[in-house]
This record gives C-alpha cells, structure tokens and sequence, in this order.
C-alpha cells in the first residue's frame, strides 16, 4: 500500500500512505452495526489496493463458511475466539497461512475476529 493514491481506506487515518488501526476498536464499531446485530457474521476491508487486501471477519458461534478456495495467498490471523479450520482448531494468536486456490472451510467455535490479509496479485 505504498501508494496511498491507489488505497481505498475504509478505516483509519492514513498520513503518507500509512494507517494505523486500533483492531479492537474496529471490532466494537463493526458489532454496532445492523448486519452483526441481525446475522452471524459481518466482514468489512479495513484497506485494500491492486496487491493486498486487509479484511476484518467477526463470526458469530456456530457461524460457517463453506469450503472456498482464495484466488491468492491469504494470512488468516484469529484475533480473538477461536475457529475449525479444515478441521484444525486454532485460536487467539494464531496465523494461518493458505497458498492460493487451496480449499478451506472455516467454522467459529465460539465468537470470533479474525483478520485476512489477502494478496490480490
């Protein structure tokens, strides 16, 4: 994101192409919202340009995402909670790194953040 005129920043104040974000923060403001307080996820891009793509994910317990593959590499970072990923479980802390196109499922075993970061190129 070295080139701020080619970021969209939905989060953050970026000063010479440089944000920074309070992810807990980002947390509350998103379970604030009409899509979390009515379904059992919501997802919002925190920043995102032609090579990257940083996603905040918060899954309410139970909540699924079916099996998908990534058109690039992805950094899938639980920040809270914990989820079942292809079957592993992994929690708060934990990074997990999917090559591209691999198939992944994803399952919160409890209320959960989870931060994707996706390369797009």
């Amino acid at each position: 994101m070295a080139d701020a005129a080619k970021s969209e920043w939905t989060a953050g104040h970026p000063v010479n192409g440089i944000a920074s974000l309070k992810i807990a923060d980002e947390i509350a403001r998103l379970k604030r919202g009409p899509q979390w307080v009515a379904g059992d996820r919501v997802a919002e891009s925190l920043a995102k340009n032609s090579e990257l793509s940083v996603t905040l994910l918060l899954l309410k317990h139970g909540a699924m995402l079916k099996e998908h593959r990534a058109r690039g590499t992805v950094a899938l970072t639980i920040v809270t909670g914990s989820i079942r990923l292809n079957g592993a479980t992994l929690g708060a802390g934990t990074v997990a790194v999917i090559d591209r196109e691999a198939p992944h499922a994803v399952e919160a075993i409890e209320e959960s953040a989870l931060l994707l970061t996706a390369v797009l190129k």
